[in-house]
């Protein structure tokens, strides 16, 4: 109920600045483009969307060396168009992202603490790019009145954003999950999905601790990837107000851009920010001396690029194989991680879709210290995953890339050490299975 009333105020107020400045000249202003100008404005968006998931694919591990970039891509924009549509504001679209990853044989673990850090890495270079936006905007306003007034209000939220995002990421290297269940503990409170999966999820927070301890250049190459996926967006506010008459400068879009993120990163409990992220680019606007008009319709220019976006992530969700199960998965999942924020109906096939998450997950637990290399490793997540058809050693030379000699002594030394056996029964094409345990 209480977003359904954020959603009505944020659509009046939209539609009261939009009254007060007159559609027939904001239709006017937009009319004078034309679709050239349109789709040159979606330039930089493409190009942030390219380098963030470049930058999330950093925090793969090892599996970014056999997921294609364009198929990280694809998941990130239909990850983001959830993430802009469910309920779950900016958390929905996060399982999606690696459910989908699961889907391409990267192992749940790691796919989850991949996002964890991308959320992560995300977060601290846009606390960056707003005290870039503040920093500019006293520099190139000075002492003005709209200046002296917002500045304090302004430092304030970043520096409590700031220091949440420092506090998330202490607790990150401690143990998140883990955290949160003894929280829940103390103060007496039990959620039995996350109880279920206790194990599962102490296991998620040694993988996270993992990647910070071992991979601190992938951490801030991914920071600094995400860092210049803002500054893509500050080149979005630059086109756009190049195309409405400018002037457009350098700086004051780095600024406005800046201060736009930071709008809406405060306004993320109203669906879509609507209404407080249009007036806001209005008055931003304003303070750098653009009129009403102009700054209206460079809000609904910035509309159009996100429904643009919704759009083109919807589809790639749909060529990845997602259709209504995806949404249920996000569903399920988003409840576990956000289990107070919102309510989900039950789904009868939770337990069944994560059988095949905790059985992975207590193998690597029981084999934990067993030496493996990089192939053997890989071709058992991919087993455990659900394997298509029987495990051979042409199959496992082909998927491995490596010879079948080679694939032999590799299932050879699984077999001496009790993770594989050869199935009964096949006297050619020698097919392989997990041991039971």
């Amino acid at each position: 109920m209480l977003r359904l009333f954020l959603l009505f105020g944020g659509l009046l107020t939209l539609g009261l600045i939009v009254w007060h400045i007159g559609p027939g000249n904001i239709y006017d202003a937009a009319a004078q483009l034309g679709p050239v100008a349109l789709l040159v404005m979606l330039i930089p968006s493409a190009i942030m969307y390219a380098v963030e998931a470049y930058g999330w694919k950093l925090t793969l591990g090892t599996s970014a060396k056999e997921i294609p970039f364009w198929r990280v891509l694809l998941i990130r924009t239909a990850g983001e168009a959830v993430n802009m549509t469910t309920p779950a504001g900016y958390v929905g679209g996060e399982p999606l992202k690696a459910d989908l990853l699961r889907k391409h044989h990267v192992p749940m673990e790691e796919a989850f603490t991949s996002v964890i850090i991308a959320k992560t890495t995300m977060t601290i270079a846009e606390v960056l790019f707003i005290l870039l936006g503040i920093a500019l905007w006293v520099w190139l306003l000075g002492g003005s009145e709209s200046s002296s007034q917002t500045l304090p209000t302004a430092l304030l939220s970043v520096g409590l954003l700031a220091l949440v995002t420092a506090g998330l990421v202490f607790v990150q290297r401690q143990g998140l999950f883990t955290w949160l269940l003894d929280f829940l503990r103390r103060i007496g409170l039990k959620i039995a999905y996350l109880e279920a999966r206790e194990e599962r999820l102490r296991s998620l927070d040694r993988a996270v601790w993992g990647f910070y301890r071992n991979k601190r250049p992938a951490f801030c190459a991914s920071t600094g990837l995400f860092f210049l996926g803002w500054i893509a967006e500050a080149l979005e506010v630059y086109v756009i107000i190049w195309y409405l008459g400018g002037p457009a400068m350098a700086l004051s879009a780095i600024s406005i851009g800046a201060l736009s993120v930071f709008i809406k990163s405060s306004t993320f409990f109203i669906p879509g920010s609507l209404g407080a992220q249009d007036g806001g680019n209005l008055l931003l606007l304003n303070a750098f001396g653009y009129s009403d008009l102009t700054g209206i319709t460079f809000a609904l220019l910035r509309r159009f690029r996100e429904l643009v976006w919704i759009g083109i992530g919807l589809l790639c969700l749909a060529l990845l194989g997602g259709r209504q199960r995806e949404f249920r998965k996000v569903a399920q999942t988003t409840q576990a991680m956000v289990p107070n924020t919102f309510s989900l109906p039950p789904l009868d096939s939770a337990e069944v879709a994560c059988t095949p998450v905790l059985r992975k997950a207590h193998f690597w637990q029981r084999n934990a210290r067993v030496s493996l290399n990089e192939r053997q490793r890989n071709m058992l997540n991919r087993v455990l995953d659900g394997f298509k058809g029987n495990l051979t050693a042409g199959k496992w030379a082909v998927i491995a890339k490596c010879s079948i000699p080679t694939a032999q002594r590799d299932i050879k030394e699984l077999i001496d050490q009790g993770l594989l056996v050869r199935n009964e029964g096949e006297s050619e094409n020698t097919s392989y299975s997990i041991a039971a345990q």
